[in-house]
């Protein structure tokens, strides 16, 4: 339990350091040189540093606060201290390690690699339960009133605010679209960190003799399997469907394995987003339920 716990510590705190020092990287080499707004209050931030020189960093801090408070009612006192940590670490990294180089001014360029950065810097946070603040924390609370309005759009329309404002007020409407990009290659980046680890393949295998591959897929991969009942839907016959969930270097040995068994087997293999258990991150999942217990819960 201990070593558990000492484990997911140590997880916690690589995790604030990366994704500190990425997001530094991100808004001093590529963001803030080519003089892109993102969205949320790095955004505005930004914004006001560009107009009056005033620190991002600091700026970031003070204007998430209140979103923090007004959302610690909502999600309980592990999300305030997690907020509180993720956005003070990040922007304090803006604002004191300004030793990352310049080497490229191009916007569009700056808009990729910056949305690269961003996104690495903000899926090693959010992969652990940390969060650097922003228009997620307001989209929430205008969810609380708009019902009908999905959270994915409210953000979205939090962020367009944000940066169709800050073009009319800079009069650079050429920015829009290298913000744009950057955000959008930002989402992509973010997925790609917190659930490309725990992406897997799923396959369901359709053979004339079905009791015999579970064992042979225990045996050569390691991996479970389970036995599905099913109906054919031409001759109406009973039968029993092979399901398994491999990794995604694991997929070509289990299609050669099967291939092996049997020639005339039929396999579907489609994508598993996230796949949690025994055997796909089952440590950290019993060490964040120890952590989580009922007693400890803020509601």
């Amino acid at each position: 339990m201990k070593k558990s716990a000492m484990r997911r510590d140590f997880y916690d705190a690589a995790a604030v350091i990366a994704g500190s020092l990425l997001f530094s990287a991100s808004m001093n080499m590529f963001v803030l040189p080519a003089r892109i707004v993102v969205g949320g209050m790095t955004g505005i931030a930004t914004v006001l540093n560009l107009f009056w020189q005033l620190p991002i960093g600091l700026m970031i801090i003070l204007l998430n606060i209140p979103l923090v408070i007004l959302n610690t009612r909502k999600f309980g006192r592990d999300f305030l201290l997690r907020a509180l940590a993720g956005i003070i670490s990040t922007s304090l990294a803006v604002d004191l390690i300004t030793i990352f180089p310049v080497t490229i001014t191009d916007p569009l360029l700056c808009s990729l690699f910056g949305g690269v950065t961003m996104g690495a810097a903000l899926g090693i946070l959010l992969s652990r339960g940390y969060t650097t603040g922003g228009t997620d924390l307001v989209a929430t609370l205008l969810r609380l009133r708009f019902r009908r309005v999905p959270l994915g759009s409210l953000i979205m329309l939090s962020d367009l605010v944000i940066i169709v404002g800050s073009a009319m007020a800079s009069h650079d409407f050429d920015g829009i679209f290298y913000s744009v990009i950057c955000i959008y290659v930002m989402g992509k980046v973010t997925d790609l960190v917190i659930s490309g680890q725990r992406r897997a393949e799923l396959a369901f295998i359709i053979s004339g003799r079905p009791e015999e591959l579970p064992g042979l897929i225990s045996g050569r991969l390691g991996r479970g399997a389970t036995l599905l009942y099913a109906s054919g839907g031409f001759r109406g016959e009973d039968r029993r469907v092979v399901m398994c969930v491999v990794g995604k270097g694991e997929l070509f040995f289990l299609k050669k394995l099967v291939a092996e068994f049997d020639r005339s087997a039929f396999v579907i293999v489609c994508p598993a987003g996230e796949v949690l258990g025994e055997g796909f991150n089952a440590e950290e999942l019993r060490g964040e339920s120890d952590q989580a217990s009922p007693k400890r819960r803020t509601k």
